[in-house]
């Protein structure tokens, strides 16, 4: 993978409109900016989290009545899900147009960029500019994008990443980080970090998320001398480095928080309420995404929103956007996302009938993300009648360079606190490259059944707690969600 800034920084600059353009479409004496300094953003970088806390801000922003773009990767079904307006994404014909329009303007300049490079070019100038720049719309004073804001995640690492062109973000936010990507990131959590940090600007607020794993205090370490090195105040009481508290489950809201959700009868979810550092207040809201680490990322992205709504007064467009973003519709927006592919049920006709109408789809990809994966399916375990127990049957495919070992450990050793349940049963897959991504491939399914194999034999003598099968290669999938869940599998946030 070839990190760096150099060709997308160009390449921007290259698909700004020509200055006969700007005279033909512009009111004002000011030329159209590029596409990465057309329109406010928030970036988003970490290890986990970074996908449900740009949904989470991304709604929010929206119920308070703005266009907002979003900008995630990698796709969940198509490449055209990594670009969206209003959790609407990018319409086929238009991402065509615009891909072809950044592919000319690559090949005229020899930049052979790569193929996420690209990509992110492409989102950007959707978001500054729609189907063509003399589309924009044209106010008194000039130029208007067409997103009033963007919530953009950092592809890998934060550096280095095409994504971090951007110059002035309105806020930066970090997730939970932990190792990943290990080699071309570094090979320490100090590393690591280093890298996910090059997102902090001067000037620019940073919103960092609850850090859980045994090294966070390296984690906030790094974090904070980054900040000091760009001249941030990270210290109290007008620091601007927020470091995040998870919120906590309640089991009934006040009342004026429940009456102003109105929330339908067994909608998924559950309440939750946190404690706002700025004046102490309680703050209720539902989280409608499930697993006990939304409480760190509904958290995050609640801390983000309320970092943008505390910015001091500038006089420039960002102002009034700011001024929509109330409790009510941080409360409306956060009840409101959507984030498949994560922690997601799939019920009734959608789901294959062999595990009889329901399915759980996520895209655990490295050990964090395993162990949040694994607590929550203990939980469903323990919470059913013992006589209704039943066995978990584990579909999954695995990214080449992943350590899969780790993922075993967390994910297929039998819970101690649960009575003795049915064996599990295992099946390896396969999928396909995603689009656009020819670097991601999998593990060959019978490579993954003799490494689970040898973790088994390791930790049972004479009985293995999954019986395990493989399918042979290529996995061509006759349902359309476990094809999705494949695809998150591979890399999903």
């Amino acid at each position: 993978m070839d990190l760096g800034l150099e060709r997308v920084s160009r390449l921007l600059e290259n698909l700004r409109p020509s200055s006969e353009q700007d005279l033909a479409t512009s009111s004002s004496s000011s030329p159209i900016p590029a596409p990465h300094r057309a329109f406010p953003l928030i970036h988003v970088a970490g290890t986990n989290g970074k996908g449900s806390v740009c949904a989470y801000i991304a709604s929010a922003l929206q119920a308070s009545g703005l266009r907002v773009g979003r900008y995630n990767s990698p796709h969940l079904v198509t490449p055209r899900d990594t670009i969206q307006i209003n959790n609407t994404p990018i319409a086929e014909t238009d991402f065509n147009h615009v891909q072809a329009w950044v592919a000319q303007q690559d090949a005229e300049l020899g930049l052979e960029s790569t193929s996420f490079e690209r990509l992110t070019a492409a989102a950007f100038y959707w978001f500054a500019y729609g189907p063509r720049p003399d589309l924009g719309s044209q106010g008194s004073t000039g130029y208007r994008a067409n997103v009033d804001v963007a919530v953009i995640e950092v592809g890998v690492g934060g550096r280095l990443d095409a994504t971090n062109v951007v110059e002035q973000p309105q806020v930066c936010v970090i997730t939970s980080i932990g190792m990943d990507h290990v080699g071309l990131l570094g090979n320490t959590i100090g590393e690591v970090v280093f890298e996910k940090a090059g997102i902090i600007k001067q000037g620019v607020p940073v919103v960092v998320a609850p850090q859980s794993s045994s090294e966070a205090d390296k984690v906030y370490q790094v974090i904070e001398e980054k900040a000091h090195s760009v001249g941030l105040n990270v210290s109290s009481p007008n620091s601007q480095l927020t470091k995040v508290q998870a919120a906590h489950w309640i089991d009934h809201p006040s009342s004026s928080s429940e009456v102003l959700l109105d929330l339908d009868p067994g909608r998924v979810g559950h309440w939750a309420a946190l404690t706002r550092p700025i004046n102490q207040s309680l703050f209720e809201f539902w989280i409608p995404l499930l697993g006990d680490f939304q409480l760190e990322n509904a958290a995050t992205a609640i801390a983000a929103l309320q970092v943008l709504r505390a910015e001091p007064t500038t006089g420039d467009g960002a102002d009034q956007w700011r001024q929509q973003i109330t409790d009510d519709t941080i409360r409306q927006g956060i009840a409101s996302t959507v984030w498949p592919g994560r922690l997601q049920w799939i019920e009734a006709d959608a789901a294959p009938s062999e595990v009889r109408g329901r399915l759980l789809v996520d895209g655990a990809h490295n050990p964090a993300a395993a162990i949040a994966l694994k607590a929550y399916v203990d939980s469903q375990v323990s919470s059913s009648p013992s006589s209704s127990r039943k066995r978990t049957h584990w579909i999954m495919a695995f990214t080449k360079g992943k350590d899969i070992e780790e993922m075993f450990d967390i994910l297929f050793t039998p819970p101690t606190s649960l009575p003795a349940v049915e064996p599990d049963t295992f099946t390896a897959v396969e999928f396909s490259p995603p689009e656009g991504m020819p670097w991601v491939s999998s593990i060959p399914t019978d490579e993954v059944c003799r490494r689970l194999q040898v973790q088994q034999e390791r930790f049972y003598s004479d009985v293995c707690f999954l019986r395990f099968n493989f399918l042979g290669s290529p996995f061509k999938c006759r349902f359309a969600m476990t094809q999705m869940a494949m695809t998150a599998v591979n890399g999903g946030k």
